[in-house]
């Protein structure tokens, strides 16, 4: 995967950051090569406060000692032939991984999506506020992939950031050789809660039903027409939007899972938070997720 050249990857010690760094590894060594790796690890100040008070030494000793504990790292998990630029800051992690990203040109953040603040089985606190906040597109590595994607699947809702979306997962298709899969989740109005309460049934307008999922469909084909890449396109009618795209992830196999930031609300937009479903997803998403924010 060649997409990206510029990968900056959130260190914090624990296995899900490792993890994180052969992902990061895995996608410089794409075709072509040449990816430049920068591992960061953000202390914050009150751990460092803490650790001048027992060990007696300086804050920039400190910062040395996790750099150099990056690169320890780095060897242990990639050998010594992958180039690793080993960092340390002191700050809010996510702002300082965001700061760090926009000064230094970087077009890729790789996170472990379970760091030491995750809850089982959710993303980490500090991961999650990093995706909200990024400019450039963040990967929130499941597992380790040693090998390349198979089975990409972009999940679009037709908000502004859905060509992004396509662009990406395209683009990471190309290079990896993989699957792509085109997914859009609705629930239609015959699905919805409110039409079992109201027992609307009897009012259904059945051609009105076909051309909602007809139209749909032609969306769909007229998003993915110029992609350069052949992708399999599903729209998916379900009560519940969430739980369908879970579902389709789960159960294509899908490695991949490719989203907007935005959302469909002009709230989520201004205030640059994901949007509802996307929210959810990438804490129950049950593979990897790579976040695009609209303006990629």
């Amino acid at each position: 995967m060649k997409t990206f050249d510029h990968i900056l990857v959130g260190i914090d010690f624990s296995e899900s950051s490792r993890n994180a760094l052969k992902q990061a590894s895995w996608i410089a060594s794409g075709e072509g090569g040449g990816s430049q790796i920068v591992a960061l690890h953000v202390v914050v100040p009150s751990e460092i406060e803490e650790y001048g008070r027992y060990y007696t030494i300086s804050t920039e000793a400190m910062l040395q000692a996790f750099s150099s504990e990056i690169s320890n790292i780095a060897k242990e998990e990639l050998g010594t032939e992958v180039q690793v630029r080993s960092e340390a800051a002191i700050g809010v992690p996510y702002h300082e991984l965001v700061k760090w990203s926009e000064g230094h040109d970087t077009d890729l953040i790789v996170l472990g999506s379970q760091g030491c603040s995750a809850r089982p089985h959710g993303v980490g606190f500090f991961a999650a506020k990093c995706v909200r906040h990024a400019k450039a597109p963040v990967l929130l590595t499941r597992r380790q992939h040693d090998e390349p994607f198979k089975r990409i699947v972009a999940l679009v809702d037709f908000s502004h950031a859905t060509h992004a979306v396509l662009q990406a997962a395209a683009a990471v298709a190309s290079d990896e050789g993989a699957e792509l899969h085109v997914v859009h989740a609705v629930s239609p109005p015959w699905m919805r809660p409110t039409h079992v309460l109201y027992n609307l049934k009897t009012s259904e307008d059945a051609a009105y039903k076909a051309q909602y999922s007809e139209l749909l469909r032609e969306e769909m084909e007229a998003a993915c027409k110029d992609l350069g890449v052949e992708a399999q396109t599903h729209v998916i009618e379900h009560p519940n939007v969430n739980q369908a795209l879970i579902e389709f992830l789960r159960d294509q196999s899908g490695d991949l899972a490719v989203l907007g930031r935005s959302g469909h609300t002009a709230k989520a937009i201004k205030q640059a938070i994901l949007g509802t479903t996307a929210e959810r997803l990438i804490h129950r998403s049950p593979c990897s997720v790579l976040v695009i924010p609209e303006s990629r």
